[in-house]
């Protein structure tokens, strides 16, 4: 697709003259403030790629993590991988989520950055929004920010003494329970604590199996001490904690989707040919499994702090401490050189992160921000795969300890030139270390390896923001991303960072009296050194040789447009809708010697991807209401590939769509919810491993109901 930068005007010609438009009737989109730059501002005033989620809309949607966010976000694909978390933003995406590897989108609660794709998935409770930021975040968020970054927001104690309790039942056996209950202790101290838990059976069908298959059994918990001081000082503590039990990963084999020639021992399929067999046979799991069992216990516990004080009303100070500790626990299932296997995975790991933040205070034309970073984590992991009878006895083992280390130092200034014109520079440079040993490395006898590396990187974002009438603003941005390089866990052998140069034009606006919130995005993405990463075992010959592989395997253009709005039709009548496409194509790439994947679309980046919702409110003369709503997504096909063998197994186009009915209270002290997800029944390829994929969920109904005071 052919993206030209006077489009970005035309767009802006277009809606200057939509905003001039005959006024409707009643019904606004509400404005929504966002720290997305590290500063409180709209989000119809933050020059960036942006989607905003509210707490309300995701309870509404049924979101308990964050895989849901592929279904209400633009250009965003979003799975897990043995409960892992599995991002990619515009095509960009780290699939190597072991010990070694880091995402290349970054994880932030309340700030903090969560490292470990493990401890991403159980911090969905009580929170006030949620902040997709599309595009690399090279300056205020730093390293493994090529893709974007996703911030979740809580809710924070208030002054006020109130409560909520939210219940959702569903086939599948499905039981979500949520609890929250804020409590001023004084006009000094609030308290805010919430729970949930969360559970379901497995998607799968066993067919012969008599172990445990992947479902869901979840808990979380959350305190909040809130301290103000002064209305200029304040001081938040927060203690987390969250489990993912239940059975561990299972996947379902290739051949409930594709058709092709078994190799490497059953790992892959030569030629795969996508054969819809329906979702009864692509849910059904693979004809054996280790008769062993099967169980999982992730757990993570977070203690933050943050404190904030004004520094004379010249400047803010934020100083933000976090400590999250990972522990690993699971037993897994699957197939390796086409015979049955288990995974045992035990472990933790510790990081810490430090930030201290000065941000100008007052309405001056010059506005920054200035700061400093500290990360460090330490991880220990112990694993094996085995394969049982029949066939041969293979065990893999693992026992790796990783050290890693980054600091940086970043800033941002923003110039006001008049009321309408503003300019952005801000630039960070950063410094990772990342050491690692593992004695076994794949092989019982050694000889495993040790490794270290180091790198650092200055990067950049220059932008410019334009406002062409009081609410609708026009920007361009060069800006720069860079994930740190690293080593593999069977040689030790290193791979390069991956830079990424991004130019970015976009339009945001509130049109109609406000009753019309739009944006829009064009993109074009220069990515260097691009870090491709494949679970792969080479053959039953070379068991020791199984891991996660990572090399430099290409360079790569990505381009594309986004759009996503809301349209408040009258007071009654909401329209959501979005719409993007994402152009990404290797350069010149040859994964082994004989395939050539130049000028392919690249792993994950579907061509374009679109949503659609409505919703009717109905006003009873109780003064209660009924909420009719109906939504669809519609996403295009994407490639999963094993680079290492060269192999593509590619999901076909697919469609998703949502119902549901929502009665309220006259006091709108409680609600009652009927819904169903994906009336289709689509099965999506969520992940590959060797000889299966992990899948997404088929359709689910239930109720859902909720009280507050």
């Amino acid at each position: 697709m052919l993206v030209r930068p006077q489009s970005t005007l035309i767009l802006a010609g277009l809606c200057a003259a939509t905003a001039n438009a005959v006024a409707q009737e009643a019904g606004v989109i509400p404005e929504v403030i966002v720290t997305a730059q590290k500063t409180a501002q709209p989000a119809s005033k933050t020059p960036l790629a942006l989607s905003v989620l509210g707490g309300d809309d995701l309870r509404q949607a049924g979101a308990t993590n964050a895989v849901a966010l592929t279904e209400l976000a633009p250009n965003v694909q979003i799975s897990t991988d043995n409960g892992k978390l599995q991002v990619a933003i515009r095509g960009v995406v780290s699939l190597d989520t072991s010990e070694k590897g880091d995402s290349s989108t970054a994880f932030n609660v309340d700030g903090a950055y969560i490292g470990r794709t493990e401890a991403q998935l159980g911090a969905f409770l009580d929170l006030e929004r949620i902040e997709v930021l599309r595009g690399p975040q090279g300056t205020l968020y730093g390293r493994n920010a090529t893709a974007g970054a996703i911030n979740l927001i809580t809710n924070k104690p208030t002054n006020k003494l109130e409560g909520r309790v939210d219940v959702e039942l569903g086939d599948y056996n499905a039981r979500r329970l949520e609890g929250v209950v804020n409590i001023p202790v004084n006009s000094t101290l609030a308290l805010r604590a919430a729970a949930v838990t969360v559970s379901h059976d497995t998607y799968q069908n066993p067919g012969p199996n008599q172990v445990g298959l992947a479902d869901q059994d979840d808990n979380a918990g959350r305190l909040h001490a809130l301290f103000t001081f002064s209305p200029q000082t304040s001081w938040l503590l927060t203690a987390e904690r969250s489990k993912s039990g239940g059975n561990g990963a299972s996947v379902v084999p290739l051949t409930n989707f594709f058709t092709g020639t078994p190799i490497a021992g059953g790992n892959n399929l030569a030629n795969p040919q996508y054969v819809d067999r329906g979702a009864e046979a692509q849910l059904t799991a693979a004809a054996q499994y280790a008769n062993i069992g099967s169980h999982k216990a992730d757990v993570a516990t977070s203690l933050r702090s943050e404190f904030k004080t004004s520094l004379g009303g010249v400047a803010d100070l934020t100083y933000q401490f976090a400590r999250l500790r990972a522990e690993v626990d699971q037993l897994n299932n699957g197939t390796y050189f086409g015979f049955p296997m288990y995974n045992y995975v035990t472990g933790g790991s510790t990081q810490r992160t430090h930030e201290v933040r000065l941000n100008s205070a007052g309405d001056s034309a010059l506005s920054w921000v200035a700061g400093v970073y500290h990360f460090n984590e330490d991880i220990f992991r112990a694993s094996s795969y085995n394969t049982v009878t029949p066939g041969p006895l293979i065990v893999v083992p693992f026992a790796p300890s990783i050290e890693s280390r980054s600091k940086a130092a970043f800033g941002q200034l923003t110039y006001r030139f008049d009321k309408k014109l503003r300019v952005t520079f801000g630039a960070r440079t950063t410094r990772d270390e990342k050491s690692g040993h593992d004695a076994l490395s794949g092989s019982t006898t050694g000889p495993g390896y040790t490794a270290h590396v180091e790198s650092s990187k200055s990067n950049f974002r220059l932008a410019a923001d334009y406002d062409v009438a009081p609410a609708i603003m026009v920007y361009g941005s060069l800006s720069t991303g860079y994930k740190a390089g690293g080593f593999n866990d069977t040689s030790g052998k290193e791979y390069l960072p991956e830079n990424i140069t991004s130019v970015e034009g976009g339009i945001k606006g509130r049109f109609l009296n406000n009753k019309l919130r739009l944006s829009a995005a064009i993109f074009h993405y220069d990515y260097k050194d691009m870090q491709l990463t494949s679970v792969v075992c080479t053959g039953a010959g070379t068991a020791a040789n199984c891991g996660a592989l990572t090399t430099n395997a290409s360079n790569a253009k990505i381009k594309g447009v986004e759009v996503e709005g809301s349209y408040a039709v009258t007071a009654d009548d909401r329209i959501n809708f979005s719409a993007a496409t994402s152009d990404g194509k290797f350069q010149k790439y040859h994964p082994n010697d004989t395939a050539d994947w130049s000028g392919q679309q690249i792993d994950r980046a579907p061509a374009y991807n679109a949503s659609l919702g409505y919703t009717h409110t109905f006003a009873l003369d109780s003064g209660a209401t009924i909420a009719a709503r109906i939504g669809t997504r519609l996403n295009g096909a994407y490639f999963l590939s094993d680079s290492s063998a060269a192999i593509r197994y590619r999901q076909p186009v697919y469609r998703k769509s949502d119902i549901g009915v929502t009665y309220t209270s006259p006091s709108q002290s409680y609600y009652v919810q009927l819904f169903a997800r994906n009336l289709e029944n689509s099965v999506t390829l969520d992940s590959l491993l060797p000889g299966g994929f992990g899948i997404g969920a088929p359709r689910t109904f239930g109720l859902r109901a909720g009280t507050q005071f």
